[in-house]
């Protein structure tokens, strides 16, 4: 069970951590002011941490629902997910709440969600594999 949870959310924050320097670090490349590039960096750095620690705190929650399908449990982690998210970056005056800027948000953090679900999906059938594979070598020795 700690594994599970441990390779769960370790390895999600690692990948979306991962995102947030790769897309802190193009922001950065493209600022006109360097001198204040520094004081940027490390604002942008402490936002997307408490991003994911927003994200990761609502996943913990909402894992310990009982969902009738998987698909009501992606829908409803979306949705909150994306909606607290939103709203710390709107909060922190990173984005406006134009209509613009609302669909690019959203274009992207499909994306990524998407991304990380195909990436667990993968991680957990090779995880899946790897167990059936060790069962049938203690069955094979019985």
């Amino acid at each position: 069970m700690m594994k599970n949870t441990i390779y769960r959310y370790i390895s999600s924050t690692c990948v979306v951590f991962t995102l947030v320097m790769l897309f802190t670090s193009l922001f950065n490349c493209f600022q006109a002011d360097s001198g204040s590039e520094n004081k940027m960096f490390w604002q942008m750095i402490l936002l997307f941490l408490l991003v994911v620690c927003v994200v990761q705190c609502i996943n913990f929650f909402i894992s310990r629902w009982d969902f009738k399908s998987n698909m009501m449990y992606h829908i409803v982690n979306f949705t909150a997910t994306f909606i607290s998210s939103f709203l710390v970056f709107y909060l922190a005056n990173i984005m406006s709440s134009s209509i613009h800027s609302l669909v690019t948000y959203t274009i992207i953090y499909t994306f990524i969600y998407v991304l990380l679900y195909y990436y667990l999906t993968q991680k957990n059938k090779l995880q899946a594999d790897e167990i059936n594979k060790m069962l049938q070598t203690y069955k094979e020795h019985l």
